[in-house]
């Protein structure tokens, strides 16, 4: 079976699990515009006032080890808080998630008051922005992080590439690293 015919059935059996489900363009083997895109990602400022929150969670498939990180930046673009954390052996799914509900909690103990949220998880976007997963287990984690986004006067939800969320991955892969660090000590 050909790359574009799996993830065409991904797709489709995707949707067909979650109505309106917005899927972004392949990479690789996708259209060309699409990798112009993603090499044309940079930060695009903000209103002032507004702050951005970027956040990633990683789990690495062998061993489930997981991270959280998210990073918190001003309308001119300096970074003014992060957060890395392990959180143990987690899925990816819920390591997205968790790394959202920590990077909302971090925000209201800033005061932000106008929040762009972003993250390069679709299913985690798409889940925020529609107020369910397809994984039920996943709809309490969610519903702790459409309340956080409620303590907002405004707030955006955002997908975005894997290039515009370099800081994050970062964050959330030292987490990881901790406890990766920490098994080889024991």
């Amino acid at each position: 079976m050909k790359k574009n015919a799996t993830r065409t059935y991904w797709d489709e059996k995707m949707k067909g699990c979650w109505e309106g489900l917005s899927i972004p363009p392949f990479v690789g083997d996708g259209p060309e515009g699409n990798l112009r895109r993603r090499a044309d990602c940079r930060w695009h400022p903000l209103g002032e006032g507004w702050l951005k929150l970027n956040f990633d969670g990683v789990s690495w498939s062998k061993q489930g080890v997981a991270g959280i990180g998210c990073s918190v930046h001003n309308w001119e673009g300096k970074e003014i808080a992060f957060w890395a954390f392990p959180v143990g052996i987690k899925s990816n799914n819920l390591a997205e998630l968790m790394a959202l509900v920590e990077g909302l909690h971090l925000c209201r103990k800033l005061g932000v008051k106008k929040l762009d949220i972003e993250g390069d998880y679709a299913i985690i976007v798409n889940a925020l922005k529609k107020g369910s997963m397809p994984n039920w287990r996943l709809n309490t984690l969610l519903s702790r992080a459409i309340d956080l986004c409620r303590g907002f006067e405004r707030f955006t939800v955002n997908h975005i590439y894997r290039e515009s969320n370099k800081r994050a991955d970062e964050l959330a892969n030292m987490g990881a690293d901790v406890i990766h660090l920490l098994s080889n000590l024991i």
